[in-house]
């Protein structure tokens, strides 16, 4: 049984992955000049604000309650984006571990290895996201190759992470139920059919496509985020009347109030952004960009 949740290995991984790599970058820096916050939560217990000097939690405020027009004044709404000439989407899963391999599982994977299941919904949005976005992105599942809660520590500190998960691709992992694997990359047996693969780690494929790609210009990642957009509102159409397109269609009016309330219609980049991280967020899924 894995001894940690999955949102404790999905912090560390991403934290590497954006800090490990030289191609890797998370969308959300390109907004951090203007606004300066990368994180916040809410949190009340005195231990923590004792260690700073408070005797009790400080007050704080509701960001979409406040004035901030000064800063879209201020800000250059025409400066351009940093390059990026494909997106990444990682969907984090928790591992199960087995001591043994059974049945067909062998010779391929022969001893202890770990496995985890593909979730039908999660898996049919991700395939129409791959084939909407078709060689412009890389979406994969991530898992540890890792069960106990001292080696999450270990990996954590050791900055070891990455070498020690595996990263199927979701079209993989088309018409299967789960993916085993005991080592990491991407090499593993999707079941039901016992499928083999081996493939070309992951930081190996990133880098054979953004060579595919070539150069590109600047000005491109405007456009690159506008197809990204009508990529994601193209998935979340096609599932209408799900739980999740529902969901997505109640925040993107609250999005659309927001846009008007900061002036911000005339600068459409900044709602396909945050249509993009919506669509993340409610999708569990997190968002890089090389």
């Amino acid at each position: 049984m894995t001894e940690f949740e999955e949102s404790e290995f999905r912090g560390p991984l991403f934290n590497q992955l954006e800090k490990g790599s030289h191609l890797l970058w998370e969308p959300g820096q390109v907004f951090e000049k203007s606004i300066g916050i990368d994180r916040a939560s809410l949190c009340i217990h005195d231990y923590l604000w004792n260690l700073h000097g408070f005797s009790s939690p400080l007050g704080g405020t509701i960001l979409n309650k406040r004035s901030y027009r000064y800063i879209w004044k201020s800000s250059r709404p025409n400066k351009l984006l940093p390059d990026f000439k494909l997106n990444l989407f990682i969907q984090a899963k928790r591992s199960e571990y087995s001591s043994r391999s059974k049945g067909k599982l062998k010779p391929q994977i022969n001893g202890a290895h770990w496995y985890f299941e593909i979730t039908a919904h999660q898996q049919k949005s991700l395939e129409l996201l791959e084939k909407e976005l078709g060689k412009e992105a890389l979406i994969v599942y991530a898992a540890p190759v890792f069960h106990k809660q001292q080696e999450l520590y270990n990996h954590t500190t050791g900055q070891t992470i990455v070498p020690n998960s595996t990263f199927p691709k979701v079209s993989m992992l088309t018409g299967h139920e789960k993916w085993y694997f005991d080592r990491g990359g991407i090499s593993g047996i999707a079941n039901p059919d016992i499928q083999n693969f081996d493939e070309e780690d992951l930081f190996t494929q990133i880098a054979q496509m953004r060579n595919d790609r070539g150069e590109i210009r600047s000005e491109s990642s405007i456009n690159n985020l506008k197809k990204l957009s009508q990529a994601v509102r193209n998935v979340v159409e096609l599932q209408s009347g799900s739980f999740l397109a529902s969901q997505f269609a109640f925040e993107n009016s609250l999005l659309d109030e927001f846009i008007s309330n900061y002036d911000l219609t005339e600068h459409s980049e900044t709602k396909n952004y945050l249509q993009i991280e919506l669509f993340s967020y409610l999708w569990k899924l997190n968002w890089l960009t090389f």
